[in-house]
């Protein structure tokens, strides 16, 4: 391979010609896109723009950076037609779906959102910025498993000019956060001329319908001195219905458990038991403190309001407590639940840069991008211990108050389906503002340096609807005749027993039987909770690079730079919400800030050139120091070796130390208070050998923050190699393999209120400290925020292949692009917990469960006036879940989960220079996704590695004017 040496580029000005260079960092050809999808670019070459790939800062050209780095260029994006970043970085295996449109049916906090996961670690852990520099990230109301990053949906793919994805750690470069690495997204700095997209899809269902309308232009001045470019694009997915739409969802698959045993069944035909019309559960007396027995156990209720039977399926018998069953009466509790959540948005966003000097160049940037998801979630799902009736209740059936006074039953116990009620809506709307302004420049000896200060906004807001108020059912459920004979709420009539002032405008509420709820008692025990975040960040950034002196092997080259940051976060919400009112999305209103000063040097220091076996030797050293407001100086380093033998052949290895500082809502969200069961103890049985253990019914703050936890850290190792002969037939040829260890210390997280009882239990006093107790001693609340819990470390492989080859009239092309991960072992640091290493499992519930292997295979031809390409998304064998069948874990049925393969067809067509036709196929032969049940959610796919929506037909135009 002949290596070329690059002259110094003005800023601002386009070089006099492409020279796109194969480092040792990126397998990039002049194709225009890299082994990463295999996609050609134009042959028109006469728009030429000089590419410099790095992975680093200091890198004169990009050839010497040690760390693996990934590249998409626009190309990529313009003949996929993809609409948004997310889906095309998601092809590459390196990048998990964890919060995607596909696998946010049950997202209610961020249903439109598209993050970056580099590794699965969490979307939180991947640093993404844009042209290098931070991005204000998307903040959501809540903070339970919900990450503080940034939304790919608010960056408009046509500005797009390339995306480079840094997959070691590179905290030492680019800053903290980046754990698992960077995704730098490059736009466009310059553009002549106007471009139009118009674009539509639809599934083969019918639905998923798409619409896309976006633009490009730019203007040059006749002197070349001033640039302008803006692009602006809108698009709206109208999302697909519920697991009834499609063929595999009727099949109702689903997991469930057998009461009073750890053993699962996975199966179909999965009903809800709670039932349509509610299921009488258990006596109980007048005072709602005691089971009695009663002999209406198992009863259902008629629309008409007679009772009979409910015709239960396996395991479940009268007086269960679960809420599925296999077979039995009724229909999924996923009824109505949407697969993939309507998303609409709109990206803009402008540049304009002016070449003050030949050395010198200013510029300013404005971007402005919103985001509305809107997810149609679960309907009220009533266990036992959310509702009681009792037996002079004046909308029970006649039989059964006669059964209750024969029997000397006070009340009852009932669970309830609500359909007829009304499913919860989520409606997200995500709204950035952003402005940047900086100078670039040169001087003497090719040193070059800049310089930028911007602002960034994010406002975002989260209504619900049909979301069920807790204290205003209570009054609505209570329902007696008043004086007159009419039908009113207990708590409304002055001088009963249970009066309250608090019920005022109750409207009573008939649950005896589907369809019978009366629309003002609907209005009344349904609220409406919302949230608001405003989230603002500014900073500034300096950077210098150049070459300090040569030594006997070449230049050394150097960059340095400051950075400064200051993050502010305040989330407001609405009064009940706030108290804990709701049976869901409960927000809490909160504030807090921070700063951050940062410095960083790198060097890549030359050992060796044109020597016998050491063609390139080539030292990488990083160091960065970090000084927060909050946890204080952390220092974050990296160092990496090249040695090319060979033009050939070049080996790279590298470790770094990285960080994470945690995020406003890991220090300072309180969390919602949500009152329930948990099993505790009284502090004065703590130390027994046997602690009598109990249930109470308490508050519970579990999803908060905490402003004691400390930083993230990170060790990561990487060694590998990159295979370019470029030699005879093998021309065009580039093989790059490369091993990552990932290990992540002090890892921040929630637990839930029943993990902590459980550690009190075992006899750990500092969870015990984490409860409010009365004099007596018993346990009357729980707030526990953000801890830092355990570790994580995940070893693997990723590979990356591409060739092209000149045949006949065009170029054929081939690419591969896949993630091997061999171990991903998760210890949560709790007493008594063993390491479990969850590579190769599929499920959605466990943190770090990632496949064995993922990744695709595209091959393709093109010519001058049209291309067509065909991709293969692979993702392999494997289990549901490591543990279950394992010696003191759940056992199930059925834990293995198949591979999955689907194909995508793209195809783009030139009908003249300035019009150009495109299309594709996904899901080419509209493979059915792969069940991956999991009860927590109760949804049957996850979306995160399985397509749920089929086939899907795209067809677009380009118009240059």
């Amino acid at each position: 391979m002949t290596k070329r040496n690059v002259p110094a580029r003005v800023p601002g000005k386009a070089a006099p010609f492409r020279k796109t260079l194969i480092t040792a960092t990126v397998l990039a050809a002049d194709l225009g896109a890299t082994a990463v999808l295999a996609q050609d670019a134009p042959l028109d070459n006469s728009v030429l723009t000089e590419i410099i790939v790095t992975g680093t800062r200091a890198a004169r050209d990009g050839y010497q950076a040690p760390s693996p780095t990934n590249v998409i260029s626009a190309v990529v994006l313009d003949n996929q037609g993809a609409t948004g970043l997310g889906e095309i970085l998601e092809q590459t295996g390196m990048v998990k779906g964890t919060r995607n449109p596909n696998s946010n049916a049950t997202n209610t906090s961020s249903p439109g959102q598209w993050t970056a996961d580099l590794r699965g670690l969490g979307g939180q852990r991947t640093l993404v910025l844009i042209d290098s520099s931070r991005v204000v990230p998307f903040a959501p109301a809540s903070n339970l498993s919900v990450p503080t990053t940034t939304d790919l949906n608010l960056i408009p793919t046509m500005m797009i000019e390339r995306v480079e994805t840094v997959t070691g750690g590179a905290s030492a470069q680019y800053g903290s956060d980046a754990v698992s690495g960077v995704v730098n997204i490059l736009l466009r700095r310059e553009f002549d001329g106007v471009r139009v997209r118009a674009q539509t899809g639809i599934s083969e269902e019918g639905d998923a319908e798409e619409k896309r309308i976006g633009v490009l232009g730019g203007w040059n001045s006749s002197d070349g001195r001033a640039h302008v470019v803006f692009s602006a694009d809108y698009i709206d997915n109208e999302g697909v219905g519920d697991i009834y739409s499609r063929d595999w969802g009727r099949r109702e698959t689903m997991i469930v458990s057998t009461p009073g045993t750890p053993s699962l069944t996975w199966a179909n035909n999965v009903h809800s038991a709670l039932g349509d019309g509610g299921i009488i559960n258990v006596g109980r007396n007048a005072t709602n403190t005691a089971n009695m027995p009663f002999s209406l156990t198992g009863q259902t209720f008629n629309p008409d309001g007679s009772i009979r039977p409910f015709q239960y399926g396996y395991p479940l018998s009268p007086g269960a407590t679960s809420s599925t069953m296999i077979g039995g009466e009724g229909g999924s509790l996923m009824k109505g639940v949407a697969l993939v959540p309507a998303v609409e948005r709109f990206a803009s966003f402008a540049r304009l840069g002016y070449d003050i000097s030949d050395n010198l160049h200013g510029y300013a940037t404005l971007g402005y991008s919103e985001s509305t998801g809107v997810l149609v979630a679960g309907q009220p799902r009533w266990t036992s211990t959310q509702l009681f009736i009792r037996a002079e209740n004046a909308f029970l059936p006649d039989v059964v108050r006669d059964a209750m006074i024969a029997e000397g039953v006070g009340g009852f116990r009932m669970t309830r389906l609500g359909n007829d009620i009304g499913n919860n809506l989520y409606e997200v709307e995500n709204k950035s503002p952003r402005f940047s302004a900086g100078l670039e420049g040169s001087f003497a000896g090719g040193w070059d340096w800049d310089a930028h200060v911007s602002y960034g906004r994010n406002d975002y807001r989260t209504d619900s609807k049909n979301n069920p108020i807790i204290a205003n059912l209570a009054f609505a459920l209570d329902a007696v005749r008043d004086a007159n004979g009419n039908i009113v709420c207990a708590a409304t009539i002055p001088g009963h027993p249970r009066f309250n002032p608090a019920a005022a405008g109750c409207s009573p509420l008939n649950l005896f039987g589907e369809g019978n709820t009366s629309a003002e008692a609907r209005d009344y025990i349904q609220g409406n909770p919302y949230a608001e975040v405003v989230y603002k960040q500014k900073t500034f950034g300096a950077n210098l690079s150049g070459e300090l002196f040569s030594t006997w092997a070449g230049p050394i080259a150097v960059a340095t730079g400051v950075e400064y940051r200051d993050e502010e976060e305040e989330a407001t919400a609405d009064p009940i919400g706030a108290a804990g009112g709701y049976f869901s999305a409960n927000y809490s209103p909160w504030s807090g800030d921070f700063d951050v000063a940062e410095g960083y040097v790198e060097a890549i220091v030359p050992l060796a050139r044109g020597a016998r076996f050491a063609e390139h030797v080539d030292l990488n050293l990083a160091y960065r120091y970090a000084d927060y407001s909050t946890v204080g100086g952390m220092d974050a380093w990296k160092t990496g070796l090249v040695w090319e033998p060979f033009d050939f052949l070049r080996f790279r290895v590298s470790q770094s130390r990285d960080i994470r500082a945690p995020a406003l809502n890991e220090l300072y969200a309180p969390g919602a208070a949500v009152t329930n069961n948990i099993t505790m103890i009284n502090i004065n049985d703590f130390g027994d050998a046997s602690p009598n253990a109990r249930n109470y019914v308490i508050p519970q703050r579990t999803a908060g923050g905490n402003i004691n936890v400390e930083a993230e850290e990170g060790d990561t190792r990487t060694i590998g190699f990159v295979f370019s002969p470029n030699y005879g037939p093998l021309t065009g040829f580039n093989l790059s393999v490369d091993y990552y260890d990932i290990e992540l210390d002090k890892a921040i997280t929630n637990l839930s209120g029943a993990n902590i009882g459980n550690m009190c239990i075992s006899g750990v006093r500092s969870f015990c400290d984490l409860f409010t107790f009365n004099d007596d001693g018993d346990p009357t609340e729980l707030n526990a925020g953000s801890i830092n819990l355990g570790s994580f470390q995940q070893k693997g492989y990723d590979v990356q292949l591409d060739y092209s080859l000149p045949l006949g009239s065009g170029t054929w092309s081939i690419g591969l692009t896949g993630t091997f991960v061999t171990e991903s072992v998760v210890d949560t640091g709790l007493p008594g917990a063993k390491p479990v290493d969850r590579a190769g499992e599929h499920g959605a519930a466990n943190f770090a469960a990632v496949p064995d292997f993922r990744g695709n295979l595209m091959t393709g031809f093109r010519t001058q006036k049209w291309s067509a390409s065909v991709q293969a998304v692979y993702v392999s064998s494997g289990k549901l879940d490591n543990l279950y069948n394992t010696p003191g874990n759940p056992t199930i049925n059925r834990n293995e989960v198949p591979s999955y393969a689907i194909f995508n067809v793209y195809g783009n067509y030139n009908l003249s220079d300035r019009v150009r036709l495109f299309g594709s196929i996904r899901n080419a032969l509209d493979r059915d996704p792969v069940m991956t049940p999991y009860t927590v959610l109760n949804a049957p796919v996850y979306g995160a590695y399985y397509d749920k929506v089929g086939r899907q037909y795209s067809l677009g135009v380009d118009v240059t004017f």
